[in-house]
């Protein structure tokens, strides 16, 4: 979501949510109202409604900016509280005071005719690809350029030195100069005249000190030599500019106050944290299962259940019983952070944006990094079966939501039986090693290889299409192809790898897309192996 439209929906969001803070406050405000004008004393029910109010919009109002009115009703709240707690029931003329504090903060509000109206919430707006510029007088390198790009995602276009102008009204977010046609003499005074210049890589012939740092002293940020390796310049780019892809953190949010719910979802959006609101508690493990969070952010007093208690359902599931919790403490809530044995954090109501993102970016970073240490394979260092099996339902249930293609290649090492019958198992397991090495150095960044059983692999390609994703596998079967292995001290082993392509967007399920790649992995092997089918082979 881009700045400006976060920006505009969380001022929708705030006209909104002061709509209905207007409402709640003049609710408890004439109910307190009402109480201070009997001539006996108001009933223990009655304070304990007006009570839950007042501590719902101190927990909430703090959040959208209204500091002073959140401070007032929680002091208030407290006060009532303490009344009940005491079996103390306030005379009229206790209550009388009681709404004028009230009065007194309830003037931070602005008027309703001063808020801008709610818009519509927008419909999200697909992930493009990252524009990369290719510079270069001979179109033929243009061309392969181009092609090891684009098969990993990138929108490509290549220009001649003549064709600047129309290169730089295009606005990539990366230029890639091959100076083997355009030598630096050239392209460097029409670099530095380029106003809001993007980042700039370059394809040299000379592989030493001395021209990286000519180089870099041009304004390069990527420095690349003969053999074309596309994988690295690629590298390279998702480091450099935002990845096609990108796979942020997840958090569940469990609030049934909508509108907060709502608030912590764009902060963290603006964070770069992707998050799944759930206002109903009982749908909470559904959410689990369909969106598999790093993290969960947990209103201590819902409708139906404590924080805490949920914390404990979701527990009873052996795949939740690590999930890291932030609990998100009303009042007198935040003292039970004293209780907590399971490594949970609370965040006392109203919570501040900066502590939220802060909080949920160091529990959720260690959560995800400590289960891919424990979801590696042992051989091979790419995702074990399980990590594997639960990355394709996120991926499947991301697809889905989001429409955007995933594609999935099923990849098997021809005659693997063969060669461990012939060499023995340890120079199978070399093989083996060799092309986890080779797809996970040959991929993007956000693509995700996982060893799926013996010498076959899964990789999930996001936001590519079944097309492209064949195209890239191909490319790598003709570049391990072409290098014969000297294995375990054998002699020269030539290996190869067959596979099938199918997208997993277009699946019912995560079975049904592993049963289409598998069934194109099969058709190859059966047409003589060492190739790539896809949506397209018969």
């Amino acid at each position: 979501m881009q700045d400006s439209e976060r920006s505009r929906r969380l001022e929708a969001l705030r006209a909104q949510y002061v709509e209905r803070l207007h409402d709640d406050v003049q609710a408890v405000m004439a109910q307190v109202e009402e109480m201070s004008t009997r001539e006996n004393a108001a009933a223990a029910v009655e304070l304990e409604t007006v009570c839950e109010a007042l501590q719902r919009i101190a927990d909430s109002a703090g959040s959208f900016g209204y500091d002073a009115l959140s401070d007032t009703c929680a002091e208030v709240a407290c006060q009532v509280r303490q009344w009940l707690d005491g079996e103390v029931l306030p005379a009229p003329y206790t209550l009388a005071a009681l709404q004028s504090r009230l009065q007194h903060g309830a003037q931070q509000l602005p008027n309703l005719e001063e808020l801008l109206p709610a818009h519509a919430a927008p419909g999200q707006r697909g992930a493009a690809a990252v524009r990369v510029a290719l510079l270069g007088d001979e179109p033929q390198r243009r061309s392969e350029l181009g092609e090891a790009l684009s098969a990993l995602g990138y929108e490509c276009h290549g220009y001649a030195m003549c064709d600047v102008e129309a290169l730089m009204a295009w606005c990539p977010e990366a230029v890639l100069i091959d100076e083997r046609s355009v030598p630096r003499s050239r392209w460097s005074v029409w670099w530095v005249e380029w106003p809001s210049s993007p980042h700039l890589l370059v394809f040299g012939d000379e592989d030493d000190f001395t021209a990286r740092l000519s180089a870099i002293r041009h304004g390069a940020v990527g420095y690349f030599v003969p053999p074309l390796d596309a994988s690295s310049i690629g590298k390279c780019l998702d480091r450099l500019v935002s990845s096609p892809t990108p796979e942020p953190l997840r958090v569940l949010i469990v609030d049934d106050d909508i509108e907060l719910a709502e608030h912590y979802h764009l902060v963290l959006d603006g964070a770069g944290i992707d998050s799944w609101m759930v206002n109903v508690p009982a749908e909470t493990l559904v959410a689990l299962r369909d969106y598999r969070p790093d993290l969960a952010l947990v209103d201590t007093r819902l409708p139906t259940c404590t924080g805490r208690e949920m914390a404990r359902v979701m527990r009873l599931d052996d795949a939740w019983r690590d999930l890291p919790v932030v609990y998100l403490a009303a009042g007198d809530d935040v003292r039970e952070q004293a209780l907590t044995r399971s490594g949970d954090v609370f965040l006392g109501k109203p919570v501040d944006d900066d502590a939220l993102v802060a909080t949920v970016l160091s529990h959720a970073h260690r959560a995800r990094d400590s289960r891919r240490w424990v979801a590696r394979d042992g051989l091979t260092g790419v995702l074990a079966h399980a990590a594997l099996q639960e990355l394709l339902e996120v991926e499947f249930a991301r697809a889905q939501r989001s429409g955007t293609p995933t594609s999935l290649a099923l990849i098997d090492i021809d005659h693997v039986g063969a060669l461990n019958a012939l060499h023995g198992y340890a120079s199978g397991d070399d093989v083996i090693r060799l092309l986890a090495e080779h797809l996970t150095q040959q991929l993007r960044f956000i693509d995700h290889v996982g060893r799926y059983v013996d010498g076959a692999f899964c990789v999930v390609l996001p936001h590519c299409s079944p097309e492209d994703a064949q195209r890239a596998i191909e490319r790598i079967r003709l570049q391990f192809q072409s290098q014969t292995q000297t294995l375990n001290g054998c002699s020269d082993i030539d290996v190869t790898f067959s596979a099938g392509v199918a997208g997993l967007h277009d699946a019912s399920s995560v079975e049904a897309g592993l049963d289409a790649v598998d069934q194109r992995l099969y058709r190859a092997k059966l047409a003589g192996r060492n190739r790539v089918l896809g949506d397209g082979d018969a």
